[in-house]
């Protein structure tokens, strides 16, 4: 090869690498900046609802929390926060509270008025728009006569004076309104989803984050909002859920560092996995404010007898469950209707788990009552939301009904969407259920049970000195308050209308990198202050 040839040749190789860096200079230039803060982790199923008015379970409720932003929310020492508000006033009395809006604007870019919350408390107040959060605006002057259809829903004692001032006035006075106003169902809706079906490509949302894509049962992906009030301080650019139904799958993709958070509120965690997790320190737990149910339908047979529902209970062996289902090391048994997390030193078993000789003795005498013999007590099933871990503390309590009372019983399993219909319209023998506070009150807990047919309340069951007892706390004195708490738990007792399994308790694991994600023991998740470091 000649010299000339040779030239010719390193001047066409030269231009090709330039060429070649220029190229690459310009695909780096396109590509998303290192520093992009995203957050990847799983729910177990597809949310219920993107409609705050309607979405109930804790997954769903993780999710609408980024997209919808209420009157305040809580902060991470579960103080309330103003969040769309600016200020607010209290009447001498608690009964008016008037909150002043901060120039808040939608995702579109549209002012967010006193009248959107005004007509979306208007409408969750409809038949077609209840949710088993519904009881939360019964403490607005008319809002259980407007949801029961007594009064009109112009009575409702909510009014937007202009813009933005909101009032609302109160059936009986409550000095800790804001802490009921940081449930999501409080969260107003766009005009555009208030009275129609959701388009998913154009969601328009005044929370933290906006719907980028939404997958059916695949994934959710939510961008940084804005148009949010409190842009600046939020640090995710991108949170990506992946629907996973599988335990092992996600906390395998949690191994390999494909997500970055993972469990409770918004998938459980596979408790074969437990003690693994516990002796590599990687397992975070919170102590819950609620209670995991089986909710009986005492409208019936023959769950409409008392000793039946008391015998049930009795024959669960909790602490077997707990332990050997669980595998919790230290765990505490659910054996009153407010947890020993809220009641404290004043928390007292009301019975004793694993009595089967109490259990047999109550059976004989509900069979009795009923006028029915063993071999003619039907079967029972127990109807729940498919997930892994609860089929097997099902399993384990199908077997010890079977053992120690005799009887047959079947577990049926569904998808939580259909799950929660069948609830709501009382289709069920039995139904598996957790309930965690709404708010930050322990009396929430027992307004679970208050009036029949009024969501949440779904066992049929009520009792008007447990209504009064329970109407009583808010206006009490300290001592009276629990005197009242005390009263209202011996009548629930005495009639059982629900089984407590076990307290709520939610784990999860984070990377070591992923800073700032909060679970309370309302079990809300909240990835406003998160950030994600280098891995």
């Amino acid at each position: 090869m000649n010299l000339q040839k040779l030239i010719k040749q390193l001047n066409f190789l030269s231009k090709a690498l330039v060429l070649f860096l220029v190229v690459l200079s310009s695909c780096h230039k396109n590509s998303p900046p290192s520093n992009q803060q995203k957050l990847r982790t799983c729910i177990s199923s597809d949310i219920s609802s993107f409609d705050p008015r309607k979405g109930v379970d804790m997954a769903t409720q993780g999710v609408i929390r980024m997209l919808f932003a209420g009157l305040v929310y809580l902060d991470q020492n579960l103080v309330p926060q103003l969040d769309l508000a600016s200020s607010y006033r209290v009447s001498d009395d608690f009964k008016t509270y008037v909150f002043f809006l901060k120039e808040s604007r939608w995702s579109d870019g549209s002012l967010i008025t006193a009248q959107d919350f005004v007509e979306t408390w208007k409408t969750a107040l409809t038949p077609a728009y209840s949710s088993p959060n519904t009881n939360l605006f019964h403490f607005i002057k008319n809002a259980k006569k407007a949801y029961l259809g007594t009064t009109s829903l112009d009575q409702l004692g909510v009014k937007a004076l202009d813009d933005k001032t909101l009032s609302i006035e109160l059936e009986k006075p409550n000095q800790h309104f804001l802490n009921v106003l940081i449930n999501s169902v409080f969260s107003p809706v766009h005009t555009s989803m208030r009275y129609n079906r959701i388009d998913f490509n154009h969601l328009v949302t005044s929370g933290p984050f906006t719907l980028k894509k939404y997958l059916l049962q695949n994934q959710i992906i939510l961008n940084k909002n804005p148009h949010y009030w409190d842009a600046d301080k939020i640090q995710l650019d991108e949170i990506d859920y992946f629907i996973i139904k599988d335990q092992a799958t996600a906390l395998l993709m949690f191994e390999k560092k494909e997500i970055e958070w993972l469990g409770d509120p918004l998938i459980k965690i596979s408790s074969d996995a437990i003690p693994a997790l516990r002796a590599k320190g990687l397992l975070h737990s919170v102590q819950g404010a609620g209670t995991q149910w089986l909710f009986f339908n005492t409208k019936k047979f023959p769950y409409n007898n008392a000793n039946i529902r008391k015998a049930l209970s009795l024959a669960i062996d909790r602490q077997k469950i707990l332990v050997d289902v669980m595998n919790f090391d230290h765990p505490t048994l659910p054996l009153g209707l407010i947890p020993k997390i809220l009641k404290k030193e004043k928390w007292h078993p009301w019975f004793q788990d694993n009595d089967v000789i109490q259990a047999k003795e109550c059976f004989a005498k509900g069979l009795k009552e009923m006028g029915i013999t063993a071999q003619e007590f039907p079967t029972i099933t127990i109807n729940f939301a498919t997930n892994a871990l609860w089929s097997k503390v099902l399993q384990a309590i199908q077997q010890m009904w079977i053992e120690n009372l005799g009887v047959k019983v079947q577990n049926e399993g569904t998808d939580s969407g259909i799950f929660i219909a069948k609830f709501a319209n009382q289709e069920f023998d039995i139904a598996r259920m957790g309930w965690v506070m709404q708010y930050d009150d322990l009396v929430n807990l027992l307004e679970i049970f208050k009036f029949k047919n009024i969501q949440p309340n779904f066992t049929g069951w009520e009792n008007s000195e447990y209504i009064r007892h329970t109407e009583a706390i808010l206006s009490s004195s300290e001592k009276e308050r629990w005197e009242h708490v005390e009263a209202a738990e011996k009548i629930f007792f005495d009639e059982l209308p629900s089984i407590p399994v076990m307290d709520a308790t939610a784990i999860y694991l984070q990377q070591p990198y992923v800073k700032g994600v909060h679970v309370n023991y309302l079990f809300q998740i909240d990835f406003r202050w998160a950030s994600v470091e280098d891995s």
